[in-house]
C-alpha cells in the first residue's frame, strides 16, 4: 500500500518523526495542492500558467495507466527529459510555428526540468508524495552558444520599411517596434501600457510593480519621436475604444497579446526571408546598440530591470560587423601612429 508522509514544510523530517497517511494523491489534485500554495504565496498568474503548461506536456507524454503522483520515479522523468531531447516536435500544437525537425532546444527542456523539480519537491516538503523523483535530476548539458542575438541594421530597416502606415495594425506593429528599440521593454512590460504609465512631458514611461519582472517600479527614458508616435497612437485607440484603453488593441478592441504580435511577426519573417524573428529580438538590438553607441553597461543595468550586471553583459552580443567597426573606431594603434609619426 503507498502511503503519505506528512513533514513540516522546507524542514528534512527523520523517518522515526514521520507520519504516515493512506491518502493518495491522483496527478490532478497533487497539481491543485501546488497551484493553490503558489497562489497564496503571491505566484503570478503567468507563472502558473507556466506552471500548468509545464505539467499538462508531462501528462500528454506519460502512460495512460498512470493515474496517481506516487507512481512517478526517476527514471519516469529521465524517459520523458530524453523523449524531449530526441523525438518532441518543436511547437507541436502551433500550425504556424510547427517545426520539421525532433528534439526540443536544450533551453526549452531545462525550463521543463525546473518547473518539474520545483512541483515534485513542493509535494515531497508538504507530504504528498513519499520520494521526490526529481531529487537526482539535473539538467540537460549543452555546448556553449551565443545568446539571443541582436537584429543587424540592415534587417531593422526592411523590418521598419516593410509596414504600411495606411493600415492601422501595420502603424500600430511598427510603433511597437520603434518603441521596443528604443527603451528594451520586455514585450509584456509594452503591451500592457496604459496613458497614465506614459509621461509625455518627462518623456518617460513607468512600468509598475506589478508588472516588472522583479516586482520593482521604473522609469524608462523614451525619445521624442517615440513620445510622438505614442500620443498619436493613444488617440485613435481611445477615439475608437474609450479612455481606459490599453496603447496596443488589435482591430477588435481587445488586448493585442504577446502571442498574437509573436504571430505577425512570423509572418513577416517568412516575408522578408529572416531566419529567425522574436520579440525578445529587439530587446537584445536595443541593448547592442545602447553600448555601441556610447552608453554605459550600469545604466543599462537599470533599464533593462536586471538584477546581475553578468545578465546584462549577455545581452550585448555583437556580430564579427560590430567588432570591426569598433575596432577601426576605437584601436590605440592610430594614436601611437600619429604620436610618433608613422607612416603607413
Amino acid at each position: 500500500m503507498k502511503r503519505r508522509i506528512i513533514g513540516e514544510r522546507g524542514l528534512k523530517v527523520s523517518p522515526q518523526d514521520r507520519q504516515i497517511s493512506n491518502v493518495l494523491y491522483t496527478m490532478d489534485e497533487a497539481l491543485e495542492a501546488f497551484i493553490r500554495a503558489k497562489t497564496a504565496e503571491g505566484v503570478r498568474k503567468g507563472t502558473l500558467t507556466g506552471y500548468h503548461d509545464i505539467f499538462r506536456y508531462f501528462r500528454q507524454w506519460l502512460d495512460e495507466e498512470i493515474t496517481n503522483i506516487n507512481d512517478i520515479t526517476a527514471d519516469t522523468i529521465r524517459n520523458y527529459i530524453n523523449y524531449l531531447r530526441t523525438e518532441r516536435t518543436p511547437y507541436a500544437e502551433d500550425p504556424q510555428r510547427k517545426r520539421t525537425g525532433k528534439g526540443l532546444s536544450v533551453h526549452t527542456i531545462n525550463i521543463r526540468i525546473r518547473g518539474l523539480c520545483t512541483l515534485f519537491r513542493f509535494l515531497y516538503n508538504d507530504g504528498i508524495i513519499s520520494y521526490n523523483p526529481m531529487q537526482n535530476i539535473s539538467q540537460v548539458r549543452d555546448d556553449a552558444h551565443e545568446e539571443v542575438p541582436g537584429l543587424p541594421d540592415k534587417q531593422i530597416d526592411a523590418i521598419l520599411a516593410s509596414y504600411v502606415d495606411r493600415q492601422f495594425a501595420q502603424w500600430r506593429d511598427k510603433t511597437l517596434i520603434i518603441l521596443l528599440l528604443d527603451t528594451g521593454l520586455r514585450i509584456g512590460e509594452a503591451l500592457s501600457l496604459t496613458a497614465d504609465q506614459v509621461n509625455f512631458k518627462e518623456l518617460s514611461i513607468t512600468v509598475p510593480s506589478q508588472i516588472a519582472k522583479k516586482r520593482k517600479s521604473r522609469e524608462i527614458p523614451i525619445s521624442r519621436e517615440v513620445a510622438k508616435r505614442l500620443r498619436q497612437l493613444l488617440d485613435e485607440t481611445q477615439q475608437y475604444f474609450g479612455e481606459g484603453c490599453k496603447l496596443f488593441m488589435n482591430a477588435y478592441g481587445e488586448d493585442l497579446t504577446d502571442d498574437a504580435f509573436r504571430r505577425r511577426l512570423n509572418r513577416l519573417k517568412r516575408k522578408l526571408n529572416i531566419s529567425k524573428l522574436h520579440p525578445h529580438m529587439f530587446r537584445h538590438t536595443f541593448a547592442r546598440n545602447y553600448v555601441l553607441n556610447g552608453g554605459d553597461i550600469f545604466t543599462l543595468q537599470r533599464i533593462l530591470d536586471h538584477a546581475d550586471i553578468q545578465t546584462t553583459r549577455k545581452y550585448v552580443q555583437m556580430d564579427n560587423e560590430h567588432i570591426r567597426e569598433q575596432h577601426n573606431k576605437f584601436s590605440p594603434l592610430r594614436n601611437i601612429i600619429k604620436r610618433n609619426g608613422i607612416r603607413v
